[in-house]
This record gives C-alpha cells, structure tokens and sequence, in this order.
C-alpha cells in the first residue's frame, strides 16, 4: 500500500508543479491587472473569461476522459496510435465549427456577455484561443497517461514565461489594456499548443475511426454538461453580482477568488494524479483500502493548508515589491472571501476523492446529475445571499454548492464501490483544524497567535492519535525512493 500511496505522491507533487507553474502566470498577474486596471475594466476581463471557461468545456466534449479511459485499456501500439489519431481529428472537427461560429457572431456575443458591442474583438480573439486550447488538449492527456510529467511540466513552463512576458509587453509597456491581455493569451496559447503536438506527433497517424469516435462522444458527452454546471458553479457568481451589484464589484470579488489559487493547485494537481492513478488500480480489494487512507491524507494536508492561509492571508495580500502589492489597494477588501473559497476548494477536493466508483461501473451520466445539483444550490444561494451579505454570499453560496456535489457523490459512489473511509479519524483532523481556526480568527492581529493557531492543529493531530506508527513511518519514509529503485 506505501508503494501505491508513494507513486501518486510523487505524480500530484510532479503535476502540481507543473499546474503551479500554469496557475503561477495568473498569481504573477495579478499584481499586474490589479494595479494597473480599475475595477471595472478587471471585472469586464473576467466576464469574458467566464466565457472562455464555460466554452471550453464545450470544445473539449469530454474527450480527454473518453481518451484517457479508452487508452488504459489498450495494448497495441497500433491501436493505441488509432485511439489518439481519432481523438485528435475528432477534436479539430468540433472546435473549428465552433470557431467559425463565436468569430462570425462576435458583435452580439458582446453585446450580450459584457453589455457593449464594441469589445467584439476581445471575442474574436476568444475563438482563436478556444480553437488552440482545445487542439492542445488530447496531446497533454497522451503525455498524463504515458506519465510524461517532466515534458509536461517543461510545456507548462514555457507557458508561463510566454504568458507573463507577452503581458508584461502589452499591457503595462504598451498600454493596450484588455485588449493587450487577450492578444497574450492567444498568441501564448499557440506556442503552447504547438510545442504539445510536436512532442506528440509521433503517436499521430491519418486514421479515423467512426465507430472509435461515436464510443469517445458517448462516454465523453456527459462530461460536458457536468463540466458547465461545475463552471457555473465557480463563475456564474461574478453575472449575478454583476446584475445584482456592478462590475466594480466583480472585479474586487474576481481578484478575492484568484487568491484561492493556493489551495486550487493542491486540489488541481491532486486531479491530474488521482485520475490515471485509480484507473490503474482498478476495482480491487487492496484498492478500496489504499484509497481510503488516501483521503485521509488529503483532507489532513488540505485543512492544513486552509488554516495556514487562512493566518495569513492579511500579510500576503499586502506584500509590496517596488510599490506593487499582490493585488492593489483598491482590492483590499477582498480579503474577507478568501477563507471561504478556499474552504470550497477543500470540498471540491474531498468530490474529486468520491469518484472512482462512477468511472470503474461506467456511470459517467450521473457526473451532470451531480454537477447540476450542485450549480443549482450555487446559483439559489447567490440570489439569497448576494443581496444580503454581498461578496461573502458568492463566496459562501460556492462552499454550498461543492458541500452538495461531495455528499451527493460519496452516497451514489458508496452503492457501486464502496470504500471504507476512515470517518472517526476524519473527525479528529476537522475538529482539530475547527480549533486552529478559531484561535486564528480571536488572533486575527498577532502574527505569533497566528502561528500558533496553525501548531494547534498540527498538535491536535498528534494528540488525537489521527496517525498511527506505522502511518508515522510511511509518511517519514514517503518521499524516499525505493531500495530497489
């Protein structure tokens, strides 16, 4: 079980510093936008972003998991080219559709999504960066799949660099504002994608498989209105309160929800690992037990996480370099969200634990049921608690919506792979970090307090007896190779 456990440690560090260094470009702009853009224009620039999320979910039809879930399966070298091959053209087929289409209505798109048809160029650019993401998006899951991560974090890498560096350019050298921050992302999404599908090609043939296609686009189909619901879940919030409230509002809240990035790259990167990692050990025994203590593990390291920067979320805001804070003055205020989204990352994590059982029986039509249910809760509680407590009713009605996803997937996973958890040692790691907090939050000014609210949870679980000694050894002994490697 160590040796299982120590693998998919290994790959989620590995894929989290490569989505550490994706997500890293938007952390690193942030000081950028928010300091050098006003609300409003920051607010505009993520209601076309929203845009960019719910389509892209669109363009990918939920071929990577199709992909991904097919091509485990398969021995042949031969097949395995034909799996990707199909994959790919069937991907270019769909996203150049629906690019003819965002570029040939980008005037009424505009005037329907931000309020004026004078940014249809902004959607424009949308289509050209749909269209690449989505080219780019079969290749990054061959290289998941084949565990490829130092290539896949070397592409990320170069990501970065080109998407600060463009930035850097248009933005704040040559004052294009919103416009300059699209024209980055596009022509870094084109280097990006084409550096994938080079290193890709080898495996790419000019065969089509029909019968291949129409199995991807059934398993796959699913996927697309869970993953619209999960972004409505995440999104739809900034069009209410842009309705309900401005878009001031949207881009303070906006640049409150980026600061969640931290415990987003420990849930993202734990994704990108966990998928291929239970897809390979299968509906076993030894499986349910290894990934029951998995989770115990996440929901240890991710309240840790949650509670440390939950301390001192208030310093890290307000950090200057050469009179640049993380986010600018006039974004302060959205300090106050920041526990809370990050507490619903927490949950989205313990969803992403939950699934095993609906990929092992084949019921990927429960994904949008689940996803639905949740973006339904969202949005009702936006409505409620926008008008009432503002910002902190988007951020709380997102902790409601992933709180509604996890519970409904736990039970339905439950009935067709049942896992058993370890529940009593669950709860002595949340009343653990229940207290930590607390302490923090009568402490909210003392920078000591602080810290030892954080080794109140860190000796709640030594005291609780949350790890066992033999738990104590694997976990000394987790990052260490093998003595046979």
């Amino acid at each position: 079980m160590t040796t299982q456990i120590k693998q998919l440690t290994r790959q989620t560090i590995v894929y989290g510093a490569g989505n550490v260094l994706t997500r890293l470009v938007t952390f690193l702009l942030l000081p950028l936008f928010t300091n050098l853009l006003t609300p409003e224009e920051y607010g505009l620039t993520t209601l076309v972003y929203i845009f960019l999320g719910f389509m892209n979910i669109i363009y990918h039809c939920g071929l990577d998991a199709a992909f991904m879930r097919h091509y485990s399966e398969t021995k042949g070298n031969q097949q395995k080219r034909q799996f990707f091959s199909t994959a790919i053209w069937l991907t270019l087929g769909i996203s150049g559709l629906l690019s003819l289409f965002i570029a040939g209505f980008a005037k009424p798109l505009s005037l329907i999504l931000v309020g004026n048809s004078q940014y249809h160029h902004l959607f424009t650019l949308t289509a050209g960066i749909l269209l690449l993401d989505s080219l780019g998006h079969i290749p990054f899951a061959l290289l998941r799949i084949k565990e490829k991560a130092g290539i896949f974090i070397s592409i990320k890498l170069l990501n970065v660099i080109t998407t600060l560096g463009l930035n850097i350019y248009f933005v704040a050298i040559l004052n294009r504002g919103i416009a300059g921050i699209f024209t980055s992302v596009f022509l870094a999404s084109a280097v990006t994608t084409l550096s994938v599908i080079l290193i890709t090609i080898f495996s790419f043939r000019a065969t089509f498989s029909l019968q291949l296609a129409k199995t991807y686009l059934t398993f796959g189909l699913p996927f697309v209105p869970a993953g619209l619901a999960t972004i409505a879940m995440e999104m739809i919030d900034r069009y209410i309160l842009a309705s309900l409230k401005d878009t001031a509002t949207v881009g303070i809240y906006s640049a409150g929800y980026k600061l969640g990035i931290f415990m987003l790259l420990l849930t993202t990167a734990f994704h990108y690992a966990w998928q291929p990692f239970f897809l390979k050990m299968g509906k076993t025994d030894e499986s349910r037990l290894v990934f029951a203590k998995i989770f115990s593990y996440f929901i240890m390291a991710s309240l840790f996480v949650w509670i440390t920067l939950s301390a001192f979320i208030h310093e890290i805001i307000r950090f200057s370099i050469s009179g640049y804070s993380l986010i600018g003055p006039s974004y302060y205020e959205a300090e106050s969200i920041v526990p809370v989204i990050l507490l619903a990352y927490v949950f989205q994590g313990a969803y992403l634990n939950f699934l095993p059982g609906i990929y092992f029986e084949k019921k990927s039509y429960t994904i949008p049921i689940i996803a639905s249910l949740g973006a339904v809760v969202n949005i009702a509680l936006n409505f409620i608690l926008i008008p009432i407590y503002g910002m902190m009713g988007a951020a709380a009605a997102t902790v409601g919506g992933y709180v509604t996803m996890s519970s409904v997937t736990f039970f339905i996973s439950k009935r067709l792979f049942a896992v058993p958890y370890e529940w009593n040692k669950i709860i002595r790691i949340v009343f653990s970090a229940v207290v930590s907090f607390s302490v923090i939050s009568l402490f909210d000014e003392t920078f000591f307090l602080k810290l030892m609210g954080i080794l109140v949870f860190i000796f709640g679980i030594f005291v609780l007896k949350v790890l066992s000694p033999e738990e104590k050894k694997e976990i000394a002994f987790l990052f260490r190779k093998d003595k046979t490697g």
